[in-house]
């Protein structure tokens, strides 16, 4: 089983601060903070401080964070964040790292999916739509015959 692994999520950040296990795998990358997720990381788009609560309390174990945004002091001491000049573009480099060493062998899910109603730019709608399509061709179709994966 293939998870993403706390040295590849490091491996993309300028530093990390909380704990360095380099035994802790996420299964999900996700950016949607309302979206239930087992041991993900979390991807702010906007207002971290604000949303990192809420993806804590619906499984996220780690998050990117962009450098220079204050902490919010809700955080425990503990949490990994993995602080880095753009959570997305973070996120699409661990996408395409973790594809490249994986492929569709991988077992880590990523969503890159907004919630209806997020107010987000337009280029990072259409960035977050492109690594979405990407990662539905990698993966394939979960109760699929051979007939449905070559559409």
């Amino acid at each position: 089983m293939t998870m993403i692994a706390y040295t590849m999520v490091k491996s993309v950040a300028t530093e990390a601060r909380g704990i360095a296990d380099e035994t802790i795998r996420f299964h999900a990358v996700f950016v949607d903070p309302t979206r239930r997720v087992k041991k993900g990381l979390f991807v702010p788009l906007e207002n971290g401080a604000e949303t990192l609560k809420l993806a804590i309390e619906h499984g996220a174990i780690g998050a990117f964070w962009r450098l220079g945004d204050p902490l919010p002091r809700y955080i425990p001491n503990q949490f990994p964040l993995f602080f880095v000049p753009s959570p997305l573009e973070a996120a699409a480099a661990l996408f395409a790292r973790y594809v490249e060493q994986s492929g569709a062998a991988g077992e880590a899910e990523f969503f890159f999916t907004l919630p209806d109603g997020a107010s987000v730019d337009e280029d990072v709608r259409r960035r977050l739509a492109d690594l979405q399509k990407r990662w539905l061709n990698v993966r394939p179709a979960k109760g699929c015959e051979d007939v449905c994966e070559s559409q």
